[in-house]
């Protein structure tokens, strides 16, 4: 177990990624991307729906934040997770969960 307290500033920079990262469209985004890898914008819109404006504002969010990474391909973006470890929130949950369902049957 670690002893030493994280810093300050760390535990701040923390903080705003959870607050970006608290609306579930965009976990759905971020768990999206990490099943599937990297998906141009339209990719992502086919598969979650909902408006196209709504989407570019999420990801611009995400973007800013440095949960999730834009690239250009010709005409495209592609979105990608910025570190694998952009989804182990949603890997956390699925197993809260996971371990939900077995105490409740």
């Amino acid at each position: 177990m670690q002893t030493e307290r994280l810093p300050s500033a760390f535990l701040r920079r923390i903080a705003s990624v959870l607050r970006v990262m608290g609306h579930s469209y965009r976990l759905r985004i971020v768990e999206l991307l990490a099943l599937r890898g990297p998906a141009p914008a339209h990719g992502l819109l086919a598969a979650l729906g909902g408006a196209q404006g709504a989407l570019s504002q999420h990801l611009s969010r995400l973007r800013l934040a440095g949960v999730i990474q834009a690239e250009r391909r010709g005409r495209e973006v592609w979105y990608t997770l910025a570190t694998p470890g952009a989804a182990t929130i949603l890997c956390l949950m699925r197993t809260r969960a996971c371990r939900a369902e077995t105490v409740q049957q």
